[in-house]
């Protein structure tokens, strides 16, 4: 195919749209059109922070139609539509036998890319998945379903890893704390197992957009004078953990969401840990074992996803996409990039 457009990283806070040598799809390979990718905050970090070595392509909430199919792979074919997730667990290792399949080294291992060294992909006109994402973490994406809802699926898997650890069950009241993308979908997740969600936020208008999608007002002890059940941190300010700890109720559970890097730290009252019995869990990643449920609660739309995208962005304006979602404001909410609108945002 020649070269095709990329949005490559550099450096730290460093992202330029490229032309890089085509992807292309090897034995037991499969290469796919990108259709639409979600902008995620884990790599909003790594570009913020140059975690990585560059020069790398991510972007992993994929959702795209088949380009090209490499020998030996069966059941898929040229224009299919499908989704990756781009981590798979070994599953037969220590850490996969008790379920913590987002440490498994083999997991660590990232199976798709448009270019360089792994890194998810999807912000570049096409991306090759892996022989072990073919054969496990691709997922056919029904003819009534957005190319955009779909881009959803590995998100929402996240999330429901997150809400499946919170240990959350019908008539219990779970706070959400930050009401971006994912604290929205988290919100959902919860009232879908009948519990009572409530939101916080900085930003009016996402509280506002809360309530739509069902959440109660929340105004701290006064509307639960014992504590919530349990408190998600789906910010990532780490401020907002000592915050969670005071919310739950003595035995209550806060699963941290979104504290994703090593190295951050904050003072929390252990006391709240060691004698109310609190506990302090942490959510990273997805799990395979809810992919077939994440797709069902997408592709069925058990809870409202098309609210959430608030903004489109071709791959000439990524930069834009990515300041937009790290400054987030009212109006902003999920940002999709997508390479067929050629650069014009919607």
């Amino acid at each position: 195919m020649g070269g095709v457009k990329a949005a490559v990283y550099r450096g730290r806070n460093d992202v330029r749209v490229e032309e890089i040598p085509a992807p292309s799809a090897g034995p037991g390979e499969i290469l796919l059109r990108v259709q639409a990718c979600g902008v995620c905050g884990t790599d909003l970090k790594k570009i913020a922070h140059g975690d990585l070595p560059p020069p790398l392509v991510f972007g992993h909430e994929v959702a795209g139609r088949v380009e090209a199919v490499g020998a030996g792979v069966t059941g898929w074919k040229i224009q299919d539509r499908a989704v990756f997730f781009h981590h798979i667990p070994c599953g037969s290792c220590a850490l996969c036998r008790v379920k913590a399949y987002a440490q498994c080294p083999q997991y660590l291992r990232v199976g798709t890319t448009a270019g360089f060294e792994p890194a998810g992909g999807g912000f570049a006109e096409f991306v090759k998945v892996m022989d072990w994402i073919v054969a496990k973490g691709l997922v056919r994406i029904p003819e009534d379903v957005s190319d955009e809802e779909a881009s959803f699926i590995e998100p929402v898997n996240t999330c429901l890893k997150g809400i499946e650890k919170a240990g959350i069950t019908a008539g219990q009241s779970v706070l959400i704390f930050g009401a971006g993308p994912v604290g929205l979908i988290l919100l959902q997740l919860a009232r879908l197992k009948g519990a009572q969600g409530y939101a916080t936020d900085l930003i009016p208008e996402r509280l506002q957009t809360a309530l739509k999608l069902g959440a109660a007002p929340w105004a701290g002890q006064r509307v639960s004078p014992r504590g919530v059940d349990v408190a998600l941190v789906a910010a990532a300010s780490s401020a907002a953990i000592p915050e969670a700890l005071k919310a739950v109720r003595p035995a209550g559970r806060v699963v941290l969401f979104a504290q994703t890097r090593l190295g951050d730290s904050v003072p929390i009252d252990v006391g709240e840990i060691g004698k109310l019995e609190k506990e302090l869990i942490g959510s990273y990643s997805a799990s395979i074992d809810l992919q077939h449920e994440a797709a069902e609660i997408v592709f069925k739309r058990k809870i409202q996803l098309k609210p959430l995208i608030t903004h489109r962005f071709g791959l000439d304006q990524i930069e834009e996409a990515f300041r937009l979602a790290m400054n987030p404001s009212g109006s902003s909410l999920k940002i999709i990039v997508t390479p067929s609108i050629n650069g014009d945002r919607q």
